[in-house]
């Protein structure tokens, strides 16, 4: 059997984190989360922000980044619906990163310290955290191993199967997400120049036209 290119807590996919808290502890979930769309190209976050809150996916897709010493930005990781992302407080002030819409998404916004309290205070919910940061782990690890890649073609190959998924945004309209990827974006997550990505995707361009 062949393994999957994107990892998955298989286990927890019908799991729905908000549903479950709002069954158990409906007045808290009234008062400590909330929802707001991110227009195509807007932060969510920057480095700059108070980062008191934990966002979940609902519609659309993120990308996350951080920046060069040379004040450029670079893109790490790539969420997208169920995903969540944010400070979640554990690195000493260490937390350096941007959030930015890839197009108009819906996020749910949870406040960090009741996030936290619901993902301690029950074991199910605890379980199912844990297998969502271990599935994201993989997924790390998966394009980590894709960087040490001799040839930029197997490193694209990947990552154009990694992101084969469509999403959508809050206004039901269907993208494939390697298309929302700028070459810089592939570049970054791949470890070679934007160049190198757009030399790659003309030459495989160019041998599809002569294969077919």
């Amino acid at each position: 059997m062949a393994i999957p290119v994107r990892p998955n807590n298989e286990s927890y996919l019908a799991f729905k984190f908000y549903e479950y808290i709002s069954t158990a502890s409906q007045v808290e979930s009234l008062i400590n989360v909330q929802e707001q769309v991110i227009k195509k190209g807007e932060y969510v976050y920057d480095p700059s922000s108070d980062h008191k809150y934990i966002f979940e996916v609902v519609e659309g897709a993120v990308k996350l980044g951080s920046y060069t010493d040379d004040g450029d930005e670079f893109t790490f990781d790539v969420l997208f619906k169920n995903d969540f992302f944010g400070d979640l407080k554990y690195l000493n002030n260490q937390f350096f990163e941007f959030s930015k819409a890839l197009i108009d998404t819906k996020l749910r916004v949870y406040k960090r310290d009741f996030f936290k309290k619901m993902v301690v205070q029950d074991p199910q919910v605890a379980e199912w955290f844990i297998s969502y940061i271990v599935k994201r782990w993989c997924s790390t690890e998966k394009k980590l191993k894709k960087l040490h890649e001799k040839q930029a073609d197997e490193k694209l190959s990947f990552m154009s199967t990694f992101f084969d998924i469509r999403v959508e945004d809050v206004h039901q309209n269907s993208y494939a997400l390697i298309d929302l990827l700028t070459q810089k974006d592939l570049g970054d997550l791949i470890g070679v120049t934007r160049q190198t990505v757009a030399n790659t995707a003309k030459r495989r361009a160019s041998e599809f036209i002569k294969t077919s």
